[in-house]
């Protein structure tokens, strides 16, 4: 028996422009974990408690995973992500040589709940590439394979975004799934999509994940002395895809000042990753500021609605405590997170977030990234 975790995320700084080749962005491993369990079986199942799914039957045949119990369009639903996974590491296994085996795979999550005027409301922190992560480095272990070192993580990586990249539809920068993977403070940049769905149409898994990708970059920060951080959730959350239809139109109509902005949020996160190699928590908080400057700069000219009125309230009465705060992520709702490098300021700006009836949640770094436990 396997059993593997792997973490949560969230933005610090470089939200949008790491989408656009060759911006990082710096991203923080949370410890809001998922885990996966695999047992060896004779065929497949799969179970997911917390969403009501309870021994799912399938098989392994050509390359694909067919359901053969019934599975409702909710459940396939969020299913996918964990059967792209099994399919993905199971054909990687099969090129390297290795017959598949059976097991039964169950998932469970440490889900965040908010007590909200709109009664319970859960936020994500990049789940979906916590499972996509956790079920690829659980299956490989079974078989044998490592998951411990910087290789190994790496090829787990590639995995793993081969199997959200299918999941997804092709869309996104995979920062969640660095972060799942290699945990800590991590400066990423994304690798070119168009390159990957190129070489996975003509070449196997197992050749694609042993290749460079081009433009990728990933960098495991030290975590700056005294560095803390309060994460607010505004009470609602957003809705990605529409902001994402609003941006490219702005991308589409007025590619200058898109360019520009981007080229400038690039700049701050370059600028805030050597801040944090050097330990200048002033700089730093600095940088926060006009992270958010920028993104507010970037919600005016494409229409979108990023720094909501309640992600506003946060930011200011972390701002007011002494913290530096922004929205993180896509905006539009969820969270925002607030900076500092003072136990007593840390505890300051919970204090004032309180009184607002701000929902916090109680986060921390995860170090490690995924784990066998």
């Amino acid at each position: 028996m396997v059993k593997v975790v792997a973490p949560g995320k969230l933005m610090l700084s470089g939200e949008w422009s790491v989408l656009e080749l060759g911006n990082p962005c710096i991203v923080i491993a949370l410890n809001k974990n998922v885990e996966v369990e695999a047992k060896e079986a004779k065929g497949i199942e799969i179970s997911s408690p917390g969403f009501g799914i309870k021994n799912v039957k399938a098989k392994f045949l050509d390359g694909k995973l067919l359901y053969e119990s019934r599975v409702s369009g909710e459940q396939e639903k969020f299913l996918v992500f964990v059967k792209n996974s099994i399919e993905t590491a199971l054909k990687y296994l099969q090129e390297k040589g290795k017959k598949p085996k059976g097991f039964n795979l169950s998932t469970k999550s440490d889900e965040t709940v908010a007590k909200t005027k709109q009664g319970r409301q859960k936020i994500g922190f990049g789940s979906s590439a916590a499972v996509t992560v956790a079920t690829i480095a659980a299956v490989i272990k079974l078989h044998g394979n490592g998951i411990e070192s910087k290789k190994e993580k790496e090829s787990i990586f590639k995995l793993a975004c081969i199997a959200h990249f299918l999941g997804q539809g092709k869309v996104g920068s995979s920062f969640d799934v660095a972060a799942s993977t290699f945990g800590g403070l991590l400066k990423y940049t994304k690798f070119d999509a168009k390159w990957l769905e190129k070489e996975l149409a003509g070449k196997s898994i197992a050749e694609t994940v042993e290749e460079e990708w081009p433009s990728l970059s990933f960098e495991t920060m030290p975590v700056p002395k005294n560095f803390c951080f309060v994460v607010g959730f505004s009470g609602k959350s957003a809705s990605t895809k529409e902001l994402v239809e609003k941006m490219k139109a702005f991308k589409e109509n007025d590619k200058e000042s898109y360019q520009k902005i981007m080229n400038s949020i690039k700049g701050v996160t370059e600028q805030m990753a050597n801040a944090i190699k050097k330990n200048d928590s002033q700089k730093v908080m600095q940088l926060v500021h006009e992270n958010r400057k920028l993104l507010k700069e970037l919600a005016q000219n494409s229409g979108n609605d990023l720094e909501t009125k309640e992600l506003t309230e946060i930011i200011e009465t972390a701002n007011n405590a002494g913290g530096a705060a922004k929205f993180s992520g896509a905006g539009g709702g969820d969270c925002a997170i607030a900076v500092c490098f003072d136990r007593k300021i840390q505890k300051k700006i919970m204090q004032a977030l309180k009184e607002k009836n701000i929902t916090l949640i109680k986060a921390e770094i995860s170090l490690e990234g995924v784990k066998k436990i």
